[in-house]
């Protein structure tokens, strides 16, 4: 009897590991870490389940020659999964304490944010807790020890994680019950030796990598240690917040006063005095990515989710982090750790956004964008021609190492939300009155891009008042696209995620002049986006658009929408301007500014 629960402890240990990486699978998009490196972490589990199933087996066996009557396979089974139960519980508990001590070392230096670096071959950290989450509780990502309940935290983890993987152990007893009953062992020998081999052979084969420490803090292996880089990947990263801030919407003073927006973490100080913008980053194709998302709100929950690319995440909150894009508390984090497709098709804009709570946090301004440009491209800045200190902003030069180089500019439609909701007020705090035209109600100011809103209504303020607006108003520029004449320009053009639909359209004929009447371009013709989508439009500069200097027409086609907010203007220059660099070679040759 004693051969055979050796037996069956082997075996369903071998089927908790399956269902570990299959987790890991599942719960990181398809994505994980190597194989290479998650063998020490199935060698270091296997020494951990493998004791506690064989103590099941033999609690089961007990209770049944104590019931003084032979139990059925289910009842067996079930019995089985509940000794399973109890005895996993305090191991991931102890795992736990062991694992929040190691926490509390350093983290390895960050790198200079934005900036590539290359990654060596490393282990890949803390990402075991998507490996096995019963005995890798959360860790802490945040560099200050948590002293307070961290053996209630333990335990509480090691409840609720050993529940994920309890999961399996029911059928897979239960199916490896049957079979021991429908097919007589005819060496009891064999039926232990042959699974305990296999058992041994996985983790001699890779137990010999891990000593059981943290690995040694490396800056150049910053994604490695994080997680799902691969070895000689150029390694991008960004330390992103979600925060509070009232947001300008107009010269006007319009703004929404519960705004939200993402932003990086070093220009937290500044949020207040600078105008908002949703942030922006950039990578390359085939760069790892690694973007540090912590929530700095005071009271909500927020999130962060990437559409279109996969991503392994790793989380420190009790309450989330388990799939990507799920909300954290105020103060609580998540490493997003992004492998960057090669292909050129790669290329293009991809929405970050809050997808919970109905999108009423991401209609208050909590979204932004991750452009990826094609490989090896180098950033500068539209103001200075100078290399960009970080990846940020809606605007950019970029210069790739083959092809044409181009000036870029992502536009973000959005919505505040329908009438009844949208809290868009005046300088003075007032809700902006509610307008009612052919398509229906509608709010001004509820309908933006990029932070700006330039509602088209009857204001109830003479002049006069409106420059008797409080002292402390915050006002914005009107949103303003700017290039030279012959510039080969690509829009990243995203919507924002909210449940009302945009049409990009951009009116190739100035302002002023009467429509043309040659058919439009591909550039020119209204692009449906709908919620969370993205699309690059190009222009070579030699032909399509634009074909004179002058101020361009851009807005949402929709009904409502332009005289809710989304019009704005695109700025062609003939001649060099201040503040505005231009293309290298490019820019010079037109006529009239």
């Amino acid at each position: 009897m004693a051969r055979k629960g050796l037996g069956l402890a082997v075996l369903l240990t071998l089927g908790l590991m399956g269902w570990e990486v299959g987790l890991l699978w599942l719960l990181s998009g398809g994505f994980g870490p190597r194989a290479e490196a998650l063998g020490s972490r199935l060698a270091w589990d296997a020494a951990l389940l493998f004791p506690v199933v064989l103590g099941a087996a033999g609690c089961t066996h007990w209770l049944s020659r104590r019931g003084g009557r032979n139990r059925t396979t289910v009842e067996s089974a079930a019995t089985l999964s509940l000794c399973f139960l109890l005895l996993l519980v305090p191991v991931a508990t102890g795992r736990g304490l062991v694992q929040r001590q190691l926490a509390r070392t350093p983290p390895p230096a960050a790198a200079s944010e934005g900036q590539p670096v290359s990654a060596t071959p490393q282990d890949v950290g803390d990402e075991s807790r998507f490996l096995c989450a019963a005995v890798a509780p959360d860790l802490s990502t945040t560099p200050e020890p948590r002293d307070s309940g961290s053996l209630a935290d333990a335990a509480w983890a090691g409840v609720r994680d050993a529940l994920v993987l309890q999961v399996p152990v029911f059928p897979l007893a239960l199916l490896l019950l049957l079979r021991r009953r429908s097919r007589p062992v005819t060496s009891g020998t064999r039926a232990v030796v042959s699974p305990l081999a296999l058992l041994v052979l996985v983790g001699a084969s890779c137990v010999w990598k891990s000593d059981g420490r943290r690995p040694a803090p490396d800056v150049s292996g910053l994604a490695e240690s994080e997680g799902g880089c691969a070895p000689g990947a150029r390694v991008r990263t960004y330390a992103v917040a979600a925060a509070a801030v009232d947001l300008p919407l107009n010269p006007h003073g319009d703004h929404m006063p519960r705004g939200l927006m993402y932003i990086l973490e070093e220009d937290l100080p500044a949020l207040q005095e600078r105008e908002p913008q949703p942030l922006v980053l950039r990578a390359n194709a085939g760069e790892c990515l690694v973007l540090r998302f912590t929530n700095r709100l005071a009271t909500e929950p927020a999130a962060l989710r990437i559409e279109g690319l996969r991503a392994t995440v790793r989380g420190s909150g009790q309450e989330g982090g388990f799939v990507p894009g799920t909300s954290v508390p105020p103060g609580q984090s998540l490493t997003y750790v992004l492998s960057l497709p090669e292909a050129p098709e790669a290329e293009g804009a991809y929405l970050l956004h809050d997808s919970e709570d109905g999108g009423e946090r991401e209609a208050r301004g909590l979204f932004g964008a991750l452009l990826v440009e094609p490989a090896g491209s180098v950033y500068r800045s539209t103001e200075t021609g100078e290399p960009l200190r970080d990846g940020s902003g809606w605007e950019a030069l970029i210069d790739v190492p083959s092809g044409q180089d181009f000036r870029e500019m992502a536009l973000l439609y959005h919505a505040m939300g329908p009438p009844e909701v949208a809290d868009v007020r005046s300088a003075r705090g007032e809700l902006l009155p509610l307008q009612d035209e052919m398509a229906g109600p509608f709010r001004p100011g509820a309908f933006g891009l990029n932070y700006r809103s330039q509602p088209n209504f009857e204001r109830d303020e003479s002049p006069e008042e409106e420059d008797a607006r409080p002292a402390n108003a915050r006002v914005a520029a009107p949103l303003l696209l700017r290039s030279y004449l012959g510039e080969p320009v690509k829009l990243r053009v995203l919507h924002a995620g909210s449940a009302e639909f945009h049409v990009h359209h951009l009116h190739a004929w100035r302002r002023g002049q009467r429509a043309k009447q040659a058919p439009a371009s591909a550039f020119e013709a209204p692009r449906l986006l709908s919620p969370g989508s993205g699309l690059t439009l190009t222009t070579t500069g030699t032909g399509d658009f634009p074909t004179a200097a002058g101020d361009f027409i851009v807005h949402c086609h929709l009904p409502n929408h332009s005289a809710g907010g989304e019009q704005f203007s695109w700025r062609v220059f003939g001649s060099p301007q201040p503040r505005l660099a231009p293309l290298h070679g490019a820019g010079s040759t037109g006529t009239g500014d």
